[in-house]
């Protein structure tokens, strides 16, 4: 199985997002954060036990968001301490940390994920165009991302993913353009390509910005596509969401052997996923039946934190018939 952990804080909330996240600016949701990773931390330590007791086997693991990073530098040391204490890291074939947004992640942050074993780093700048940036209400620019890869690549992580979106708010064909190829300039062995999904819990339906039509996000795919061939880059997933601009579809590209394995099994959904946080969904998977079950946590912080014992029972009933 994989394991998956969810860190539903960011330091602002991107207007094209309708995940499950609270912005780390607001005191309300500040105080929330560290009775957020205890309790993370305690469903995790029920996961590798009930984990056991069914005989699964660790093998990837990912810490996603939200922007883990948003957590200050000891809660993230913190809970991936705690995570290496928990589970046998070694055994692991992969093990991802999203450290997405430049104006949360730096190079204390990197070294703590370094230090505690992740794998891979995910850096997600979306587009380098300022302007685009303000629009879809990121606190950062593009020097920023500039910056944080520099402190990636001085840490040494073994893999590095970074994602764009095309058809994002007052973006064009010729921005995006700029924008991939600044991102394949910067050495990233993992770029995905999404294209804007228009979600109704999002404030993109609200703001009224300019968001390019179909013909103008197949400019931009157009143009990934075989630029991203071009230099030494494979597609190796593809998945598509709701009333997404143009029908298009996301597509993960790797350079050769590098590919995330735990996307490939998300997308496949032939292995179980234990899924810790707020608004997680695990998946669990009975091949000699051919079948899967779903088992959500609670999407709210307030009531994950209060119900934790509950999302503990819901996995361990559920993980357990394959004892």
């Amino acid at each position: 199985c994989s394991v998956y952990a969810g860190i539903p804080f960011c330091p602002s909330r991107c207007s094209y997002c309708s995940f499950v996240s609270r912005t780390v600016g607001d005191k309300a949701t500040r105080a929330l954060v560290q009775p957020y990773v205890d309790k993370l931390c305690e469903e995790l330590t029920a996961i590798r036990r009930t984990a056991d007791r069914a005989g699964l086997h660790i093998r990837t693991f990912y810490i996603g968001g939200g922007t883990p990073t948003s957590l200050n530098a000891p809660q993230l040391e913190q809970l991936m301490s705690h995570i290496a204490k928990t589970f046998d890291l070694a055994k692991l074939d992969e093990y991802t940390v999203e450290a997405g947004r430049p104006d949360c992640t730096d190079a204390e942050k990197l070294r703590i994920i370094k230090k505690y074993g992740a794998t891979r780093i995910s850096i997600n700048p979306q587009t380098f165009s300022d302007t685009v940036l303000q629009n879809i209400g990121r606190r950062h620019t593009a020097d920023d991302i500039r910056r944080a890869m520099e402190q990636v690549r001085a840490a040494g992580f073994p893999h590095v993913n970074m994602d764009l979106i095309a058809g994002l708010p007052e973006d064009t064909p010729e921005g995006f353009a700029r924008s991939l190829d600044e991102v394949i300039s910067m050495g990233a062995d993992n770029i995905t390509v999404h294209t804007l999904s228009l979600k109704k819990g999002s404030r993109i339906m609200l703001e009224g910005s300019r968001i390019p039509g179909a013909d103008e996000v197949a400019q931009m795919l157009d143009y990934a596509d075989p630029t991203l061939r071009k230099h030494g880059f494979a597609p190796y997933y593809l998945y598509r969401q709701k009333n997404m601009a143009g029908n298009f579809e996301n597509v993960g590209y790797s350079l050769p052997g590098k590919a995330c394995i735990y996307n490939i099994l998300i997308m496949e959904e032939m292995q179980t996923i234990a899924a810790c946080g707020a608004g997680t969904t695990t998946k669990v998977v009975f091949p000699s039946e051919n079948r899967r079950e779903r088992c959500e946590n609670v999407k709210e912080v307030e009531q994950y934190i209060s119900r934790i014992d509950e999302m503990i029972g819901r996995k361990e009933k559920l993980l357990g018939r394959r004892e």
